[in-house]
């Protein structure tokens, strides 16, 4: 399992392994941000009172390498929102004197989009696009809360696969919108950095 692919995995849930505390595994608003095992258990969490599946509906989140059809550089909007994700750097430092273990960060490239389709109704009659940013800001704080739940470290197993990362953190976001097209969009970057590899 790549990087990328733990990601994907991360973000759409299941097979992870959380290293917070357990007292954050079950949701309490006194110990928020708490882990949900999936997208929509985290928009449950985010909105509350189970509003996440009108909100914040579970995106489809694309590895940009798949060559599937509908699943990589074209993509039908009006079907399903999505989240493209790819890497954009990985750094490597060697800590110690003797060069026996490595540290390891790589630096990752989400893309969120939305489009204003007939799905808005009557949400933007008045012209001001509401129902598409809305959806793109729900989708994005969905999105945060999945990567902040697991910002000391996630322990991901893909097809018998296991992969972990130390530390997640949630850098940059600008926006990526096509008026012409009616698409929001918001660019992400996110760290993800694995300390003391033995070499």
């Amino acid at each position: 399992m790549d990087e990328v692919s733990f990601l994907v995995e991360l973000i759409t849930g299941g097979n992870i392994t959380s290293s917070l505390p357990a007292s954050f595994t079950t949701y309490n608003a006194a110990n928020s941000p708490d882990v949900a095992d999936n997208w929509a258990g985290s928009a449950d969490i985010v909105f509350g009172g189970g509003n996440g599946a009108s909100k914040a509906p579970t995106p489809n989140v694309i590895d940009i390498r798949n060559l599937g059809k509908n699943r990589g550089a074209r993509y039908d909007l009006s079907k399903k929102d999505v989240i493209i994700v790819f890497e954009d750097s990985q750094d490597i430092e060697y800590p110690t004197i003797d060069w026996s273990v490595r540290n390891e960060s790589f630096t990752m490239t989400m893309n969120i989009r939305t489009i204003v389709d007939e799905r808005a109704g009557a949400n933007d009659d008045d012209g001001d696009n509401s129902f598409g940013k809305e959806r793109l800001e729900n989708l994005y704080k969905v999105l945060r809360h999945r990567i902040e739940s697991h910002r000391k470290g996630a322990t991901v197993t893909l097809s018998g696969e296991v992969k972990k990362f130390n530390q997640l953190v949630l850098n940059s976001r600008s926006e990526s919108n096509d008026r012409k097209k009616r698409i929001y969009g918001y660019k992400i970057t996110v760290s993800m950095k694995k300390f003391a590899t033995s070499l």
